[in-house]
């Protein structure tokens, strides 16, 4: 079992709402519908084309970026890694497919969730 805890998951299994990829079996309940997607994967990066390519937002969509931090009430006898309620001093960061292009609006999610992450390490 992981001890991280995954703050910002942006990838191609991120479908949109309404994305004919799910059926709704009862509701609040999803399946996976045997359609293929048609919302785009907004959330997720665009495929890494190469140095000379001048990426655009209708590039192919894959790849994975993610953000994991480990929580408070994970311990181990003998250290004193973080105070009781913060935030241990590390964050995973994943990158699926070693090269990935992220559209302005994934980096402020990416961002502001840095962000996020910095803040709740300013603990008293």
């Amino acid at each position: 079992m992981s001890i991280y805890a995954t703050w910002l998951d942006l990838s191609e299994d991120d479908h949109a709402e309404g994305c004919a990829v799910f059926t709704e079996i009862e509701p609040g309940w999803f399946e996976l519908s045997g359609y293929p997607c048609d919302c785009g994967t907004p959330r997720a990066p665009l495929v890494y084309q190469g140095s000379q390519v001048l990426p655009a937002d209708t590039d192919e969509r894959g790849g994975m970026v993610e953000v994991a931090a480990i929580p408070s009430h994970i311990t181990r006898n003998g250290r004193d890694d973080a105070p009781e309620g913060g935030l241990k001093d590390w964050l995973r960061l994943g990158v699926n497919e070693g090269t990935v292009v992220l559209p302005r609006p994934l980096v402020a999610e990416l961002r502001d969730t840095l962000t996020q992450w910095l803040d709740a390490e300013e603990r008293a």
